[in-house]
């Protein structure tokens, strides 16, 4: 799976046909391999797909859909990961903003708000992100839909010492989840449509 981290900004190669212009000679000519991997290195994370999932075009970071998508995967993952409960009554509202009205009606149905709100004062959890990481995300050919995949990065920073125990956690330790995020595009405006997440792990300590 291509990594690419929340920083990164990688401009798509474009490649031309012949050349009839002087070739230079102020160094060397690239192998057919050298090229290849020149190529390999600008590709970006966004792909366009087929109906049978295969790659066809890759989208440069500066796409208009894939910067509008882009952006409310990060306004989006950070509101739901900068937490307080001392705020979260007044708060607990603001992602519905990024969802699609169907998928925040689903939440509503389930008292996600409610629960959230309970979760966070009960236990009086603080929380705030650490990193975003984004691997490879795709749209379908008629670019109506998306599907996103990134890794948050986010630590406990208070949070009752019973809420630890019972779900082997720490505070000040970064924990990773991994999301697949689904959106559509209606109009000009993306919303996201599904949040899959998995389980949260403890980042891995680097050596040294």
């Amino acid at each position: 799976m291509n990594k690419l981290t929340a920083t990164a900004a990688l401009a798509l190669l474009i490649l031309a046909g012949c050349d009839s212009a002087p070739r230079t000679t102020t160094g060397p000519d690239l192998t057919q391999e050298q090229r290849n991997q020149a190529a390999r290195e600008r590709q970006t994370i966004w792909w366009v797909i087929d109906k049978d999932g295969n790659k066809t075009t890759n989208l440069a970071d500066d796409q208009p859909d894939v910067t509008a998508v882009r952006k409310v995967v990060a306004l989006h993952s950070n509101t739901v990961d900068n937490r307080d409960h001392r705020t979260i009554t007044e708060h607990a509202d603001d992602e519905y903003g990024y969802y699609h009205p169907v998928f925040a009606e689903e939440l509503r149905a389930k008292n996600y708000t409610g629960q959230l709100v309970s979760l966070y004062t009960a236990h009086q959890l603080r929380t705030h992100q650490t990193n975003l990481a984004w691997y490879t995300s795709t749209f379908p050919q008629d670019l109506t839909t998306a599907k996103v995949d990134i890794d948050v990065e986010f630590q406990f920073d208070e949070a009752t010492a019973a809420y630890l125990a019972a779900n082997q956690l720490a505070l000040a330790t970064p924990y990773v989840q991994h999301r697949t995020i689904s959106l559509a595009k209606t109009g000009n405006r993306w919303t996201i449509t599904k949040i899959d997440k998995s389980p949260l792990t403890r980042r891995p300590t680097t050596p040294g």
